[in-house]
């Protein structure tokens, strides 16, 4: 590697934490969190300088934010586990009746009485895509 491509490699990993990727559940939010929390605190126990105590205090501090952030967390997952790891898809799929986006709830007779189609892509003769050839490979 050269010698500026490593500090690319590492300053690019470095600003990812910070990026504005999307989270989509509470827990991805934590392990987010708790990642970019670890860097900050990397940086300011290296920007303090030489100082033992200073050093020890931004420890301290760190620590014990992240207890805070645990026991928050801990409390909400014992409360409502279903909300630690539910996003937006899963509130749409349950919400889909309620926000007019479905109009009912098709039943397995519903479905089974629907009239099939055909696939207008395929032209006559030709094999339709979406069928597994027969045993034998014809």
């Amino acid at each position: 590697m050269s010698d500026t491509k490593w500090f690319e490699k590492m300053t690019g990993k470095f600003f990812s934490l910070f990026s504005q990727r999307e989270v989509k559940t509470p827990l991805s939010f934590f392990f987010r969190i708790v990642t970019a929390f670890s860097a900050i605190v990397l940086a300011a126990l290296l920007a303090v300088g030489p100082d033992p105590i200073l050093r020890f205090k931004v420890f301290l501090t760190a620590v014990g934010f992240l207890a805070v952030l645990f026991v928050g967390v801990f409390l909400f997952a014992w409360i409502r586990p279903k909300h630690l790891v539910y996003g937006e898809t899963g509130h749409r799929a349950e919400m889909k009746f309620a926000m007019g986006t479905e109009k009912k709830e098709l039943a397995a007779g519903e479905i089974a009485l629907t009239e099939g189609t055909t696939n207008p892509s395929t032209l006559a003769g030709e094999a339709s895509p979406n069928v597994l050839p027969k045993a034998g490979g014809a």
